[in-house]
Parts: structure tokens; sequence; C-alpha cells
């Protein structure tokens, strides 16, 4: 045991001199473990024949050897099944957040209707004048250093596109790097094209011109941020514990709907910006709704 002690000082001694990766060390060398204190006992066997004092073992010593053997054959189980890598990765990186970078893709020609299936995570959507497509993400990568991070973010979530007719699908394809995990989807889309956004999580609408309508449909939080001269109606169905917010004025009523043997109570909520040309209809399961005029 003497020997185990001595050589896992001077063993940790070196790796924090050398900045060394300890637990790299320990994972491919444990195995001299059993080594060493081999060699104790046999070096103290042979002292105590020499000396007529010979080395005993009592129920306690045994079971101390029975726990080393049992724990290294453990971490050799863990070493081939890949989990000690993983430690070891784990312990010598560390979590960075990275913007990638942006990217395109053209509206089909004739589409005047957009369908965005929303991601898991946080969605911003944003209208401009462009006649493209854009987008960007934040997501979060655990490496060694950032520009390995930023590699590993190029393998994150993308943008899947298809049209039918005259509507263009938008989709969101999951990361493929098992290290890295987006928060946060920013695509910019044209302010001149209808939009049904279907399966939001947690969604901010931004719309710097509103020329057109909207249906979206979620089970999570929704803030919308209006300009000033909105020429908008709202209409909105949320569940009774959901709140309506925002710097608008709500008009409120509410009705009952059977849900099988039970009743679910909804709000139905309207607000009517401008005259109140174009639409945005809103269906909530959970979550809140904002409304904000910029």
């Amino acid at each position: 045991m003497g020997l185990v002690l001595i050589a896992t000082g001077i063993s940790l001694f070196y790796a924090k001199i050398n900045n060394k990766a300890v637990f790299d060390a320990v994972v491919k060398w444990w195995p001299l473990v059993f080594v060493l204190l081999g060699l104790e006992v046999l070096i103290l066997s042979c002292w105590g024949k020499d000396n007529s004092s010979p080395v005993k073992y009592d129920l306690f010593s045994i079971f101390i050897i029975l726990v080393v053997v049992f724990c290294g054959l453990g971490l050799y189980g863990l070493d081939s099944i890949g989990v000690t890598g993983k430690i070891s990765n784990y312990l010598t990186s560390q979590e960075y957040r990275i913007r990638t970078n942006p990217s395109e893709m053209a509206v089909g020609p004739g589409v005047n209707k957009l369908v965005i299936n929303a991601p898991f995570h946080n969605l911003k959507i944003q209208t401009c004048e462009s006649t493209k497509i854009s987008s960007y993400s934040y997501a979060y990568a655990r490496a060694e250093s950032e520009e390995e991070a930023q590699k590993l973010v190029s393998k994150g979530t993308q943008v899947v596109s298809n049209t039918t007719g005259k509507t263009q699908y938008i989709s969101f394809k999951l990361p493929a790097a098992v290290d890295v995990r987006t928060d946060e989807h920013i695509i910019s889309i044209p302010q001149d094209i209808d939009v049904e956004l279907h399966d939001g999580n947690m969604v901010q609408i931004y719309a710097n011109k509103l020329e057109n309508n909207w249906k979206i449909t979620g089970s999570g939080d929704l803030q919308v941020f209006l300009p000033h001269q909105a020429d908008l109606t709202i209409r909105a169905v949320v569940n009774e514990s959901c709140s309506l917010d925002g710097s608008v004025t709500w008009q409120e009523t509410e009705t009952t709907r059977k849900n099988g043997d039970s009743y679910d109570t909804k709000k139905l909520a309207q607000v009517k910006l401008g005259t109140g040309t174009h639409s945005m209809d809103i269906v909530l399961e959970n979550g809140n709704l904002s409304v904000n005029q910029l």
C-alpha cells in the first residue's frame, strides 16, 4: 500500500507541474496499482521470513484486497464500453455559446404562403423587405477550444425547405453532433407572404411591417412585437389559465367546450389595430400570449 501511495503522489505532482490531464493518466495506467500492490506483498513476505515476522492477513485486509480487485475490474469494464472516454472528454472540455454563420434560401416562384414547423428550442421570426429567407442560430457546444466548438456547431440545427404548389414548407433538422445543443434559432422571412406557424414552444415574432396574414398554433409562450402603425386584427383562443399581456387592449369573451367527459374552458380574445385589414389567428394550448406595439 505504501508503494501505491508513493507512486500516486509522484504521478499527481508530475501532472500538476506539467499541466497534464490526471484523469487520462489514471485511466491509462491504473493496472499498475495491482503490480505495485503485488510487489509490496512479495517484498514484505520475503522481509518477514528473514526477520521471523511473517506477513499476516486478517478479514479486513482480505476485504480491502477484494474491493481493489473488483474496482479495477469495474474500471476496466467502463473503459471497454467508452464511459471513461466520455468522462475524460467532459473533464477536459468546456461549453461555448456559438453563433452559426447565416444562410439564405430563395422563396419559390409563385409561393404566397410559408408553413413553418417550429423547432423544440426558442424561435425568433423577423419580417423583412428581402425576397429571400435567411437564418442563423445560437448553439452550445462542448469542446476543448472555441475553434473546435465552432466546427461542431457547423453540424447543428439546419433549416430544411420544400415547396408544394404555392406553399413553401420550412422545418428544422436537429443537430447531428452529440455535443451540440441548439439554444435559439432566428429566421427572417419576406413581409408580404402569408405565414402558418405550427407547434411553437417558445416563439418571438418581430414584424417590422405587416403586409400578410398569420395563423399560429402552439403549446408554449408567444410574444408578438408589432409596428405602431399596424393594420391588423388579432384573434386568440387560449386556455383559461393563460394570460393575455402586452401593450394592446384585449377584448375577452369566454366559452366552454366539451372534451370527452370533461369540460375545457377557453378564452376568446380579440384586438383590432388600425382598420384591421390583415389578420393574425392564434391558438395556444398552453403558455402565455403577449402582444406589444413598438
